[in-house]
C-alpha cells in the first residue's frame, strides 16, 4: 500500500515537473493543504497543488518544487497543549498495551519536549517530533524495562496528534489518536 502511494506521489512530481518545462513562465509547482496568495504570481489549484507563474518572465527565476508545512499558529497555549499532549500518549498507550506509570512519564517527557521547543520558536510538526523523540531517546534507560514502543513510535504519535489538533490529516502512522472527549478522524 504504502508502495503505491509513494509510486502515486512519484508519478504527480514527474508531471508536474514536465509541465513547468514546458511552460517558460514556471517558477513553481506546490503540493499544499491551503491556499497560498501572492501579490507576484498568479496561482491555480486543482487538488492540493498550485502552479505558480510569474507576473513578468524577467521575474522567473526557474522551477522549485516545495511541501507545505502545517504550522501550529493555533496552538498558543504550549502548556496547556502541552499537558493534552502527555494524556493523549498516556492514555493510547494503556489502551493499546495495559495501564503503566511508564506511560505517564514518557508522555511528561514529550509535554517537556513539546514545551521547550514551542518556547524556543518551534512552529511545525516535523522538528517538534524530531525533538519529543530524540529527548525520549536520550533518556530510554528510564523507560526500557517497561516500554511496549520506542521513542520514534512515540514521536509519529505526536506528529500524528498534532497534525490532528491543527485539523488535517497525518500520516497515519498511529492507529488512532487518543482523546477524552471524543475519537479521532485517525480511526
Amino acid at each position: 500500500m504504502i508502495f503505491n502511494q509513494l509510486r502515486s506521489i512519484k508519478a504527480i512530481y514527474s508531471i508536474a515537473t514536465c509541465i513547468a518545462l514546458l511552460l517558460q513562465t514556471s517558477v513553481a509547482f506546490v503540493i499544499h493543504s491551503k491556499s497560498i496568495r501572492s501579490s507576484n504570481a498568479c496561482i491555480s489549484t486543482t487538488s492540493g497543488i498550485s502552479h505558480l507563474t510569474a507576473s513578468t518572465p524577467s521575474s522567473s527565476s526557474g522551477l522549485r518544487m516545495a511541501v507545505e508545512e502545517d504550522t501550529l499558529d493555533q496552538l498558543t497555549n504550549h502548556e496547556e497543549e502541552g499537558s493534552r499532549l502527555a494524556v493523549s500518549i498516556a492514555g493510547w498507550l494503556d489502551e493499546e498495551w495495559m495501564p503503566q506509570e511508564v506511560h505517564v512519564k514518557m508522555g511528561e517527557s514529550a509535554k517537556r519536549s513539546f514545551v521547550s521547543a514551542r518556547e524556543s520558536g518551534e512552529n511545525t510538526i516535523a522538528p517538534i517530533m524530531m525533538k519529543v523523540a530524540g529527548d525520549l531517546e536520550d533518556n530510554w534507560a528510564e523507560y526500557d524495562a517497561d516500554a511496549f514502543v520506542n521513542a520514534w513510535d512515540i514521536g509519529n504519535y505526536v506528529a500524528d496528534y498534532l497534525m490532528d489538533r491543527v485539523g488535517n490529516e497525518g500520516c497515519g502512522c498511529s492507529a488512532k489518536i487518543y482523546k477524552d472527549e471524543a475519537q479521532s478522524t485517525f480511526e
